[in-house]
């Protein structure tokens, strides 16, 4: 028990920060993708313009598209929360920083 009590926890700006970034840029590929699909099936559209057509293309959009809104809103929000973890822990990095200076000077 007195070992658990002796772990470090590390906070780390960059990690934050790099993980928030990463997340931006997911968020977009995923954004161009979902536009890149919604042309492609814009154009396979035209070919499929009968009843059953209709019914098939409206499963490729709620089947294809549907979940990568759903993804999307999830990178967001991590996204976001990574920032505001950052930007929650400014001031203990800050304050670490310091510390490490007047400790080395």
């Amino acid at each position: 028990m007195l070992d658990a009590l002796t772990k470090s926890i590390v906070l780390d700006e960059e990690a934050f920060t790099k993980a928030s970034n990463d997340f931006d840029d997911l968020s977009q590929k995923i954004n161009s993708l979902r536009k890149d699909i919604e042309s492609m099936l814009d154009d396979l559209q035209r070919g499929f313009d009968t009843p059953a057509g209709r019914k098939f293309m409206d499963s490729c959009r709620n089947n294809l598209l549907k979940p990568m809104e759903e993804q999307k809103i999830v990178v967001d929000h991590i996204s976001e929360t990574l920032r505001k973890c950052t930007d929650a822990y400014r001031s203990v990095f800050e304050e670490y920083r310091d510390l490490v200076s007047f400790i080395n000077s």
